[in-house]
């Protein structure tokens, strides 16, 4: 799962972009605690690599209590793209890369919240995460991105049993970009190794989505027999 992500190191989000030959990287006011609903600046290929502000979360109409209701949906499951009428258009046409700082993820047991982690590439200071797309219906709106997860490696499985697809690599992040065929993006789709990412164990500040700064990565101060209940919303 990946519920929230940092993109507040400018410089970082723009020596990543180097990496795969692009430019420009506007100076964006730095985030912290980037939730769904929220806009991400989203890695496009069309003619050209590009920068496309998206909505995170992508639309979807589900059963209510009282009819059908509209939800949006930060996550796509790896297993389930090529199958879903939703998805399978989007992972055939609308593949693109989302940078970030890192990613929030929670721990819980018996299904109360522990604790709150927040997890960093162990090289480098930011990261592709793998994405799809649906294109916006109305000039008024943003395209709308959803985040591929995949079943967790080893430490991640300590905290959740899904983490976010991760393109370490240049040649990663641009296949995951031109290539067509299901079989290599499939390959593409799988568990980070298990040196890939840094565990901070952070505060409950994180867990809401209105709180912002440095405190949100701030890594939590230990204190015997503490815990942390609260859920993030």
């Amino acid at each position: 799962m990946c519920g929230r992500v940092n993109v507040s190191d400018n410089e970082g989000v723009r020596i990543l972009l180097e990496s795969l030959g692009m430019t420009t990287w506007p100076t964006r006011e730095p985030r912290f605690n980037i939730a769904p609903t929220q806009t991400l600046d989203v890695v496009s290929l069309d003619d050209e690599l590009r920068l496309v502000p998206m909505s995170w979360g992508v639309s979807m109409n589900l059963p209510g209590k009282k009819g059908m209701v509209t939800r949006r949906i930060q996550n796509s499951r790896d297993d389930k793209v090529w199958s879903s009428r939703m998805w399978k258009p989007m992972i055939e046409n609308g593949r693109v890369l989302v940078p970030v700082n890192g990613f929030y993820e929670w721990k819980r047991e018996n299904r109360k919240l522990v604790s709150a982690f927040y997890m960093t590439p162990a090289k480098g200071s930011a990261m592709f995460l793998a994405g799809i797309c649906k294109p916006a219906t109305d000039d008024a709106d943003k395209p709308e991105v959803s985040v591929i997860t995949t079943t967790a490696n080893e430490p991640m499985s300590e905290v959740h049993d899904r983490m976010p697809v991760l393109l370490l690599s240049g040649n990663e992040a641009m296949a995951w970009l031109q290539e067509s065929d299901r079989e290599s993006l499939d390959g593409l789709m799988k568990p980070a190794s298990n040196d890939a990412l840094v565990f901070t164990e952070v505060s409950h500040y994180v867990n809401k989505s209105s709180n912002e700064g440095p405190q949100c990565i701030a890594p939590v101060e230990e204190e015997p027999g503490q815990t942390n209940d609260l859920f993030p919303d």
